[in-house]
C-alpha cells in the first residue's frame, strides 16, 4: 500500500507563505493592483431604470371596430397573468424593437463614439489626462480584440449597435405584480437616460399597433361610403316602383280590392239566380207555347153542300161526252182518245177523296196562345239582361282578381326591396357605428392611449453604476490574499526538498536523530572571513 499523504496544517500554510513571501507578495500586488487599476481606469457605465404598469386585460376590451360587427361587444380576456406579462417582457426584448431604437438614436450614439476632447480642440494636460487616454487606447484595443474574437468585427456599424444595445438593457417583470423594469446602461447618465426612454417610446407604438387593427379607418369609410350609396339607389328604386305601381299603402288597397272581390262575387251570384229563374221560366213558357194552338174554332156548321166536288162532277160528265164523241171519230189507242181517258181518270180520282157533304168552321185567334207569346217576348229580354250582367260581373271581377293578382306581385317586388332597403340601412348604420369607433380607436392609437401605463420614466442617475471601486478593490484584495496563498502552496507542493526536521517526520515517517542548521551565504562568507585573519 502508497504511503498516507499528510494533511496540511495551519502551520504548513504559514510556513509555506513564510519560505514563499516574495512569489505570494508578487500574486498579491498583482491582483490587487490590477483590480484597483480597473476600479478606475475601466470605462463607466452609468445605470438608467423605468418602470412600466401593465394594466391586464384592458387593451382587449378597446373599440375593436373589426371585432364588434355583431351586436355585443367582444371581450377577450387573458387565461393567465403570466401570459400578458411575458407577452410584454418579450416584446421589450424583441429585436423590431431593437432595430427601431438603434434608428431612433443613432448607431454612433449607441456605440459612445463621442470624442467631446478632440471636437473641442483641447489637448489633455497631465499625468491624470495621459493615464486616461492610455486608458482609452487600452479598451479599444480590447474592445477591437473582443469583436473579432466574437465575431462582431465583420458587422457593420448598426449591427454593432445592436450587439452593444442588447448587452446594455435588460427587462423583467418584478414576481406578483403588475411592473416590467427595463435597466439600461451607458456611457454617460445622457446617454442610459436616452437610451431606455427610447425603448419605452417605441414599445408603446409597438404595443398599440399590436393591439389594435390596422386599417381599419380607411376601412370603415370605404365601406361606409359604398353602402351610403347602394342605401341611396335602393330608395330611389323604392319610390319609382311605388310610382309606377301607383301603391301607396300595399294593405289598404288589399283590403279595398277584397271588399270588391266580396261585392262581386255577391251581385254574380245574384245575377246567376236572377237568369237562371229567367231561364227556367222562359222554358217552361216555350213549352208551353209549343202546346198550344195559335187559333181556335168560334163557331161549326155542318151538312153544307160541296161546291168543288159538284163542279168536278159536271167537268167529268163533260169529259165522258167529249169522249163518246171521240170514240166515234178515232180509235181507242188514238193519242186524243188516251188523253180523254186519262182526264176522266184523274178526275174520278179527285172526285172519289172529296167528300160530298161539308162543315163549315169560323175560327179566331186563341188568347191564352197570345198570352203565353207575350209573356215569353216579354221574360226574353229579361233573361237577356241577366245574361249580359252576370257576364260584366264575370269580367269586372275577373279585372278585379287581375288586379289583386298584380297588387299581390307588385307587393312581394316592394316587400322585397323594402327588406333591401332596410338590410342596407342596418349595414350602413353599423359600418357608421364601426366607422366612428375606429376614429376613436385612432385618436386613442395617436394619443398613445392602452394598457401600458409608464410608472416611473427612465431615471438620470449621475453617479457612476460600474465599476463599482470598493467593491473592485475588496475583490482585488480577496482575489490577491487568495492567489497569495494558492502561489505559495502550489511552490510548496512543487518543492520536494526537506527545509525542517518536522518535514522528514511527516513525509518520511522516520526520526530525526540530529539537525544542523542552515546557515545562509552571508552568514558562511562571514565565518569563513574571520578564520582566515586568525
Amino acid at each position: 500500500m502508497g504511503r498516507a499523504i499528510p494533511a496540511t496544517t495551519i502551520s504548513d500554510l504559514w510556513r509555506a507563505l513564510v519560505r514563499y513571501k516574495k512569489k505570494a507578495v508578487s500574486c498579491f500586488l498583482f491582483f490587487f493592483v490590477g483590480a484597483t487599476l480597473a476600479a478606475f481606469f475601466l470605462p463607466k457605465k452609468y445605470h438608467s431604470e423605468a418602470k412600466l404598469f401593465v394594466r391586464l386585460g384592458r387593451e382587449n376590451a378597446t373599440l375593436d371596430s373589426t371585432a364588434t360587427m355583431s351586436q355585443e361587444r367582444v371581450v377577450s380576456v387573458p387565461q393567465m397573468r403570466e401570459n400578458e406579462m411575458n407577452s410584454v417582457v418579450e416584446m421589450l426584448r424583441s429585436r423590431a424593437v431593437a432595430e427601431k431604437v438603434v434608428d431612433g438614436l443613432g448607431p454612433e450614439f449607441v456605440l459612445g463614439k463621442t470624442d467631446d476632447s478632440e471636437e473641442a480642440g483641447e489637448e489633455p494636460e497631465g499625468w491624470a489626462a495621459k493615464a486616461h487616454l492610455w486608458a482609452d487606447g487600452l479598451r479599444a484595443r480590447a474592445k477591437s480584440w473582443l469583436q473579432t474574437m466574437d465575431g462582431t468585427a465583420e458587422l457593420d456599424e448598426r449591427d454593432r449597435a445592436l450587439v452593444q444595445l442588447f448587452k446594455r438593457y435588460a427587462v423583467r417583470s418584478v414576481r406578483k405584480s403588475d411592473i416590467v423594469v427595463i435597466d439600461g446602461l451607458g456611457p454617460s447618465p445622457e446617454a442610459a437616460q436616452a437610451v431606455v426612454a427610447q425603448i419605452i417610446d417605441v414599445y408603446r407604438d409597438e404595443h398599440a399597433r399590436l393591439n389594435r387593427p390596422q386599417g381599419s379607418l380607411a376601412f370603415f369609410t370605404r365601406q361606409t361610403a359604398w353602402s351610403r350609396q347602394e342605401l341611396t339607389r335602393k330608395e330611389e328604386e323604392l319610390r319609382d316602383l311605388k310610382t309606377a305601381t301607383g301603391m301607396a299603402s300595399p294593405v289598404e288597397q288589399r283590403q279595398a280590392l277584397v271588399l270588391r272581390i266580396a261585392r262581386l262575387e255577391d251581385d254574380l251570384l245574384q245575377a246567376d239566380a236572377a237568369r237562371a229563374v229567367s231561364e227556367s221560366k222562359v222554358q217552361a213558357l216555350r213549352r208551353q207555347l209549343s202546346g198550344l194552338p195559335d187559333k181556335r174554332i168560334t163557331q161549326q156548321t155542318a151538312g153544307f153542300g160541296n161546291e168543288g166536288t159538284d163542279r168536278m162532277r159536271d167537268q167529268m160528265y163533260q169529259l165522258q161526252v167529249k169522249k163518246e164523241e171521240a170514240a166515234a171519230k178515232y180509235t181507242q189507242s188514238h193519242p186524243q182518245m188516251t188523253r180523254i181517258v186519262e182526264q176522266i181518270d184523274a178526275a174520278r180520282d179527285i172526285l172519289s177523296r172529296e167528300a160530298p157533304e161539308r162543315t163549315q168552321v169560323i175560327t179566331a185567334t186563341n188568347r191564352i196562345h197570345e198570352e203565353v207569346q207575350l209573356a215569353v217576348v216579354t221574360e226574353e229580354p229579361t233573361l237577356a239582361s241577366h245574361q249580359t250582367r252576370a257576364a260584366t260581373l264575370c269580367q269586372q271581377l275577373a279585372a278585379v282578381r287581375g288586379e289583386l293578382k298584380g297588387l299581390n306581385e307588385n307587393e312581394l317586388r316592394i316587400v322585397a326591396l323594402q327588406r333591401e332597403v332596410e338590410l342596407q340601412q342596418a349595414a350602413y348604420r353599423k359600418y357608421a357605428t364601426n366607422l366612428e369607433q375606429a376614429r376613436v380607436d385612432q385618436a386613442l392609437q395617436d394619443q398613445r392611449i392602452s394598457n401600458i401605463t409608464i410608472a416611473q420614466p427612465a431615471t438620470y442617475e449621475p453617479k457612476a453604476a460600474q465599476p463599482r471601486k470598493v467593491l473592485w478593490i475588496a475583490l482585488g484584495f480577496v482575489a490577491g490574499l487568495l492567489g497569495a496563498l494558492a502561489t505559495a502552496l502550489a511552490a510548496e507542493w512543487r518543492d520536494h526538498t526537506f527545509h525542517t526536521p518536522d518535514d522528514v517526520q511527516r513525509r518520511l515517517d522516520l526520526a530525526v536523530l540530529a539537525a544542523v542548521p542552515r546557515l545562509r551565504a552571508k552568514e558562511l562568507k562571514l565565518h569563513g572571513t574571520g578564520n582566515g585573519r586568525e
